[in-house]
């Protein structure tokens, strides 16, 4: 993903437009026509995908809870209250604006991550060399913008206020376990090996045994199967307690060299348009969604 790349600020661009001027509904009917190539249903959603979109539209953006653990800074409080928080990197720092960062008082290494979008990273493995200015300027524009606008994802929209936190730096060989969970239950889960964006390094879908599911995604390249590690259960435990809450959420875990710690709560991945081969676990994940609840059907 460049972000200098003139075609990228140019789609930023329209879809912050369309945003402000199209119905979110529409608007999300015609992304996801794009990039599923199939009609949105929202009056009786069936897959995954769909079911999330209304999620999406619907639910998560009027849920408190939802928006507070989409906050990357809040959702600390969350992890605390559910009694994990010995899983949470070490925090250095937050700020509302990134010329108040002191980063006299930041180690030689270092994360900065904005709280209310998502690859909104950079990191920093030296000090003296990293060009500061270009982080402030980069930060702040961040801050400006409303991740809620790019794919009608709007519980990001609801984060107030936008802040920065530097974080600790984890190291370069971070394995990323995502574990999609259904009312409290995680039923499958993705493995990435990217800290920043995991398009570019898929290992691929897992059942929750560990097992390699004979799907992909369209958009990623896989690049081959993993062993499950030794604190796979634990995380798997940790994951239930921290998606009991919600209809669904992905719990995201970074797996270090000794251990484990928590990366983030995702409510709308690939903002509920993640194009699966073959199509078939679409309809099957979505099954495992159960909307009656939250639509007021029971």
């Amino acid at each position: 993903m460049d972000r200098n790349n003139p075609l990228y600020k140019a789609r930023r661009m329209a879809q912050v437009m369309a945003y402000h001027i199209l119905p979110h509904e529409t608007l999300s009917k015609i992304y996801y026509k794009i990039l599923i190539h199939d009609r949105l249903d929202l009056e009786n959603p069936q897959t995954l995908n769909e079911k999330l979109q209304w999620l999406k539209l619907y639910y998560f953006p009027n849920n408190e809870t939802a928006v507070k653990c989409t906050d990357k800074y809040q959702v600390r409080e969350y992890i605390c209250d559910k009694g994990l928080g010995e899983k949470l990197t070490h925090l250095l720092g937050v700020w509302e604006n990134a010329n108040d960062i002191n980063w006299d008082l930041l180690p030689d290494k270092f994360v900065l991550k904005c709280t209310h979008g998502c690859a909104y990273n950079i990191i920093c493995k030296d000090k003296q060399t990293f060009d500061k200015t270009s982080a402030i300027k980069q930060l702040n524009k961040w801050l400006r913008e409303d991740f809620a606008a790019f794919n009608v994802e709007l519980h990001y929209g609801k984060i107030k206020p936008r802040r920065i936190i530097a974080e600790e730096f984890l190291g370069d060989k971070l394995i990323d376990y995502k574990f999609f969970c259904f009312n409290g239950e995680p039923q499958f889960l993705y493995i990435s090996s990217d800290l920043i964006h995991d398009r570019q390094a898929q290992i691929g879908f897992f059942d929750i045994y560990g097992n390699k599911i004979p799907l992909i995604r369209d958009d990623y390249e896989d690049i081959g199967n993993i062993e499950m590690p030794d604190c796979f259960n634990e995380m798997i435990e940790a994951a239930k307690v921290l998606s009991k809450d919600f209809p669904f959420v992905r719990v995201d875990f970074f797996k270090t060299e000794t251990s484990f710690t928590f990366a983030e709560l995702t409510f709308t991945p690939s903002a509920a348009m993640m194009p699966l081969n073959p199509k078939k676990y679409d309809f099957e994940w979505g099954k495992l969604l159960d909307l009656s609840a939250v639509r007021g059907e029971n």
